[in-house]
């Protein structure tokens, strides 16, 4: 268990704007790192039994030009549950903060 980074929030905060929802997530939040090669985290209350829902998306392409998924899920309660990353190869990502410079925008599901 960890708390959140400020790439994560980052995040967070551009798939929350692309909701009707006024949400946010706090930098105190604490996680657990679902996948430790894509980066994908989950809320400390979260377990992975907990069912979530995707509610955005943004693309973005790591450094090695591979584009990267990202994707805010809900929990029932529409709180924060899971923020996913997934690179299209499946490979690990190798720098979250040029992911960061590379987003190409978001959308709600």
């Amino acid at each position: 268990m960890r708390i959140i980074s400020n790439y994560e929030l980052y995040f967070c905060k551009i798939l929350y704007s692309a909701i009707p929802m006024s949400m946010d997530v706090s930098s105190n939040q604490f996680v657990w790192v679902v996948n430790q090669e894509m980066g994908s985290i989950r809320a400390d209350y979260c377990t992975i039994y907990s069912p979530v829902h995707a509610v955005s998306t943004c693309e973005t392409k790591d450094i090695d030009e591979t584009p990267v998924v990202i994707t805010l899920l809900l929990t029932k309660k529409n709180k924060f549950g899971e923020l996913d990353f997934w690179k299209v190869n499946d490979e690990p990502i190798k720098n979250f903060f040029y992911l960061m410079e590379n987003v190409e925008g978001s959308k709600n599901r």
